[in-house]
């Protein structure tokens, strides 16, 4: 087991798993925390050794606000966590602590300005499952709009398992 920018890498072979995945998601914006997100959903998590690369998937639902996508985090070994959502939503966010990422989309409303603070990136996996902690605040013209703390406990689903 070896650490990288605060990420726990276990060296393994190519995994694939069937996962139950806990999230926790909280959120806070002008000095109000709002009440936290708890969900619990099946996915799957994989080690690809050649890119040393951990990913976890699942689908959304309609609890999140977005039915038709599938979420993807990855755990890259220098620290780093990409999020990436397809389907209805078609997106892609890097996190990397102490980094700020801006950006401009076209949205109905117009181009707009956003950008990603991130506070904290942290995960830890092996074959048994792990967690992954991103700590972000997000902003939308120039303006903070949001603060994000997001928490998924993946465990391998025993159920799933030859």
């Amino acid at each position: 087991m070896r650490r990288r920018g605060g990420i726990w890498v276990l060296a393994a072979a190519d995994i694939n798993r069937e996962a139950i995945i806990n999230l926790t998601s909280s959120q806070w914006a002008d000095g109000e925390q709002f009440e936290p997100v708890r969900l619990m959903t099946h996915g799957q998590f994989s080690y690809r050794e050649r890119e040393k690369v951990w990913n976890v998937t699942y689908d959304e639902s309609d609890a999140t606000g977005m039915p038709v996508v599938r979420t993807r985090l990855s755990l890259f070994p220098d620290g780093r966590v990409v999020l990436r959502r397809t389907g209805d939503v078609e997106m892609e966010i890097e996190f990397i602590k102490g980094d700020q990422r801006v950006e401009q989309r076209r949205t109905p409303y117009g181009v707009m300005k956003f950008s990603v603070l991130t506070h904290e990136v942290r995960g830890e996996m092996t074959e048994e499952g792990g967690n992954i902690e991103l700590g972000y605040s997000l902003g939308l013209n120039n303006r903070h709009a949001m603060s994000t703390k997001l928490h998924l406990e993946v465990l391998p689903d025993r159920n799933a398992m030859p």
